[in-house]
């Protein structure tokens, strides 16, 4: 039995190995050149034109704004799904543990009434390093949202590393007072809101000439400062959006 089952996982991994090449080989047999005039005027005009030394956050904010526009609705359709799927599997749960009282929370490390009922299972070394580290991440965090135009970062960057200080702010939370961070009902509304003024800042460009409904027959040029206020809306769309769903995988409810 154990020899069937090997040789079952070594077939597909080998099955998985050659669907790769098959993907991958035409990539490298092509004999196409890569678009050396795009690559080069982005080079030579991308800071003028779009005031960012970051050339990535001048593409993804700039030059292919629309592309940036379809990842956060994508993003804002996969949060949806998500907490749909993680709702449903809730209700489950609790149907089942109506009626069959087996499911019972195990306190291995502490009393119960030392911790959150939902911390039970974890030690107070977990608690105590990211209850500290939680704050710098976040601070670093905006740092790389902020100056993503500047150096490597920006938006979809900071926030990840945002919804990760937002996590550690929930794991290092101790007591039953939560931290307003670590509210599904806040970061919530945050990602809304950040989703309305993104669409809001998108549709700009009708009045303004620029941006991503702007003319394209006129200048292209805009200030830096617009692409710095699109990844702060993207920062905070992102880090409240990833942070809520690993909140609510943790089975935060408040």
């Amino acid at each position: 039995m154990g020899k069937r089952k090997a040789w079952g996982t070594i077939l597909q991994a080998s099955l998985a190995i050659g669907a790769m090449g098959a993907v991958l080989l035409p990539i490298f047999l092509c004999q196409t050149p890569w678009p050396t005039v795009a690559r080069d005027y982005l080079v030579e005009h991308g800071q003028h034109e779009s005031g960012a030394i970051n050339l990535v956050s001048a593409i993804y904010l700039g030059y292919r704004a629309f592309d940036t526009l379809g990842e956060t609705i994508v993003l804002l359709v996969a949060v949806i799904g998500t907490m749909g799927l993680l709702s449903r599997v809730e209700s489950m749960v609790n149907a089942v543990g109506d009626d069959d009282n087996t499911i019972q929370t195990v306190s291995a490390f502490s009393l119960r009434g030392e911790k959150r009922s939902s911390h039970v299972l974890r030690t107070h070394l977990l608690e105590v390093v990211t209850g500290k580290i939680g704050p710098i991440v976040l601070l670093f965090g905006f740092y790389v949202m902020l100056y993503g135009h500047l150096s490597p970062g920006g938006g979809f960057q900071g926030g990840v590393i945002i919804a990760s200080g937002i996590v550690f702010l929930a794991l290092g939370n101790q007591q039953d007072n939560t931290s307003a961070l670590s509210k599904s009902s806040i970061l919530g509304g945050i990602e809304s809101v950040s989703f309305l003024l993104f669409i809001i800042v998108a549709i700009s460009g009708i009045f303004f000439g620029k941006g991503f409904f702007g003319n394209p027959l006129a200048d292209s040029a805009y200030p830096v400062g617009f692409i710095v206020l699109l990844n702060s809306i993207i920062g905070l769309k992102v880090g409240a959006s990833i942070g809520f769903m690993c909140i609510a995988m943790m089975g935060g409810h408040d």
